[in-house]
């Protein structure tokens, strides 16, 4: 059972110490979601409404969502249809057939959720790939460009079903609404200051932002387990972030680098991660390799 109290979103800290220290940043936010809304729900059922406890798949850590599945899977449908009145899909190439085999064996290897999977490439020069939440996929053709094999897309593919699975979305959401409570109990207490500043851009870079980064980490551990799973070689995932985080390569990516910021922490926490990941691969029945060259 989860226990909540408003003190707990920022308890004894400064913001000015959640600004300058990202760690504690995290550890606040993390406190912040995983302490639960119970309390909350006996003074504001409005805000805790569908707050639940939950664990993500593979990592087993537990974590607060702010929205119910069926809310997530309808917002995941109504930006895939988005997504596809601005862009076309393309099919019956090489690109749409790796996409089909990396996308269908990933797929398989993501036994934890039932999800009414969906998977499209688009006609764009955008070198990203996406998985909105309940599990549409969406690939773009410039992304196909830059990968030198189906192991590569399949790392990047993986670590965006990894966000799906682990319900980034609605945990999010559940810690923006921790931040708003926190500012509007600061105002209550008299420290308008201190309010202003969580609320804007103390809250964005102190608290939302370190957390998301750790989403990332979290998306990378995931990501690397599924693509071992399925039978591909996880070790690809380090080398193409390895060779596109390079600083040769990073004013040629226009995409993929603002929405997975790479550095040195990160590429560490996936070497860790490379051991266990190497030994579901080795156990896979199915081995893909690099899977097929593109």
């Amino acid at each position: 059972m989860c226990a909540f109290s408003l003190k707990n979103i920022i308890g004894d800290t400064s913001v000015q110490e959640l600004l300058n220290n990202p760690k504690k940043a995290r550890e606040v936010a993390s406190r912040a979601i995983n302490s639960g809304f119970n309390e909350l729900e006996s003074k504001r059922p409005d805000l805790a409404k569908g707050h639940v406890c939950c664990t993500v798949p593979i990592t087993g850590r537990s974590h607060v969502v702010a929205c119910s599945e069926d809310e997530e899977k309808a917002l995941g449908e109504e930006a895939f249809d988005e997504e596809k009145g601005c862009y076309r899909t393309i099919s019956d190439t090489h690109y749409s057939k790796v996409l089909e085999s990396c996308a269908n064996g990933l797929i398989a290897a993501a036994t934890e959720v039932q999800y009414d999977w969906a998977f499209a490439l688009f006609d764009s020069r955008t070198q990203n790939a996406f998985c909105c939440p309940g599990g549409k996929i969406g690939v773009y053709l410039g992304l196909m460009e830059i990968m030198r094999n189906e192991a590569e897309l399949a790392a990047v593919v993986a670590h965006e079903i990894a966000h799906a699975l682990a319900r980034h979305y609605a945990e999010k959401a559940a810690l923006r609404k921790a931040v708003s409570i926190g500012s509007e109990e600061l105002h209550n207490r008299g420290n308008e200051g201190s309010a202003r500043l969580l609320s804007g851009a103390g809250g964005k870079l102190g608290i939302m932002l370190p957390f998301s980064r750790s989403m990332e980490y979290e998306a990378d551990e995931i990501g690397m387990i599924l693509m071992a799973r399925a039978g591909y070689n996880p070790a690809a995932a380090i080398e193409f972030w390895e060779r596109f985080g390079s600083n040769r390569h990073t004013s040629t990516l226009n995409g993929i680098l603002s929405t997975h910021p790479r550095d040195d922490d990160r590429l560490n926490a996936m070497k860790k991660v490379l051991p266990t990941a190497m030994q579901i691969y080795e156990t896979a029945a199915e081995k893909r390799y690099y899977g097929a060259t593109l």
